[in-house]
């Protein structure tokens, strides 16, 4: 009987190593190719926005860093934000709303122009994550707003202009909002 016990227990103790080796190297994967826009959107072709969604939100320093990438309003990160769009759940697709949100404070026009197919203006046009350390309070969200805003106001293409006027409103909208979960005003 006891060499049926150590012959299963080597079997299991070698399915464990396995899997963790298997782990492993998908985490190793994961973080061998979220930095790079091309990869992500390789990645995206070959393996669905879904998958590729899944993979870097449970990577959190993958995720975050591609957040943060999105929020530059970079034209290949502002893409990548449109390609993993449509394989999100509604917490990822509302913090990559928030992360292409961002964005409105450093190309506004590339964001419009990106992104507007696959997000709706509402979804960007709001605050700033107020659970974010950058905009934990009344002040710092309202700045973020009138970043935002004036970034928005900087538009030449007329053909932008009315996205931009429409945007803006929606910003001055949230402000209510942020008011209200901060009590001001109450």
């Amino acid at each position: 009987m006891k060499p049926i016990r150590h012959i299963l227990f080597v079997i299991f103790f070698g399915y464990l190593l396995f899997s963790a080796d298997v782990l492993l190297a998908n985490k190793n994967e994961t973080i061998s190719y979220y930095k790079n826009p091309k990869s992500i959107m390789n990645k995206i072709s070959n393996r669905g926005s879904h998958a590729i969604v899944s993979e870097l939100y449970s990577c959190h320093e993958a995720w975050d860093f591609v957040l943060q990438k999105i929020a530059t309003a970079t034209k290949s990160w502002l893409k990548v934000a449109v390609a993993l769009h449509s394989g999100a759940d509604a917490g990822t697709s509302e913090m990559l709303a928030l992360s292409v949100g961002e964005a409105l404070e450093n190309s506004p026009e590339d964001v419009f122009r990106i992104v507007l197919k696959e997000f709706q203006l509402e979804s960007i046009c709001g605050g700033p994550d107020i659970d974010d350390v950058r905009y934990n309070n009344y002040e710092l969200a309202m700045k973020a707003i009138k970043r935002r805003q004036d970034r928005i106001s900087t538009l030449s293409n007329p053909k932008l202009k009315n996205v931009g006027k429409k945007c803006t409103q929606l910003l001055e909208k949230s402000k209510d909002g942020i008011a209200r979960f901060y009590g001001i005003g109450e």
